[in-house]
């Protein structure tokens, strides 16, 4: 539903018309990202922040003059460096898959896009602990906004906001909890 709201908004918009070719061939990533992923307190200590990196392969659906309904695949990790006093370490790594949109003006460039996946997280414990250590795969979405320059033809620099996380919670594994989260920082998207 909200694909086919974006497809006729996209369209009504006005004529489709040819643009430049990209700038890279399509198995080059388009854009690569830099951010943290904060969680709320818990067991007592500060947020759990997880710094992450990612690789993003995106293409045009319909593409206008200035917009974009796109495609996108992107594949990223991320080590926690605030992680829970009874934690030892935390990491988590994503493929996703989705839909989004991209509005380039001559030197503002927007968008959104909400995409799910698997992450795979393993989460370690100190010895003698309450908690077993955890290594598994959950399903999750994420979704982002983005705001910046268009800073020459084919090159953008924004800032992004967004929110991620796995689809399932379970009490009996408390490091799931740490995946995903609040998730801000910075997109360069050489599309």
């Amino acid at each position: 539903m909200v694909l086919a709201l974006m497809c006729s908004a996209v369209i009504a918009s006005g004529p489709v018309e040819v643009t430049e070719a990209p700038l890279v061939p399509w198995y080059v990533p388009r854009s690569a990202s830099l951010g943290f992923f904060i969680n709320p307190p818990g067991d007592g200590g500060g947020p759990s922040t997880t710094p992450h990196f990612r690789l993003a392969w995106e293409g045009a659906i319909i593409s206008q003059p200035r917009n974009d309904l796109i495609w996108l695949v992107s594949l990223g990790s991320g080590i926690g460096v605030a992680v829970l006093p009874s934690m030892t370490s935390h990491s988590q790594h994503v493929a996703i898959a989705g839909f989004g949109y991209r509005s380039d003006r001559p030197l503002i460039h927007w968008g959104f896009h909400v995409a799910s996946g698997v992450a795979y997280y393993r989460a370690t414990y100190l010895p003698g602990g309450f908690y077993k250590d955890e290594s598994r795969v959950l399903g999750y979405i994420e979704g982002r906004l983005q705001v910046g320059v268009r800073v020459s033809g084919h090159l953008k620099l924004a800032a992004y906001f967004g929110y991620a996380s796995p689809f399932v919670f379970s009490v009996r594994y408390p490091g799931n909890t740490f995946v995903g989260g609040f998730d801000l920082g910075l997109v360069i998207d050489w599309r």
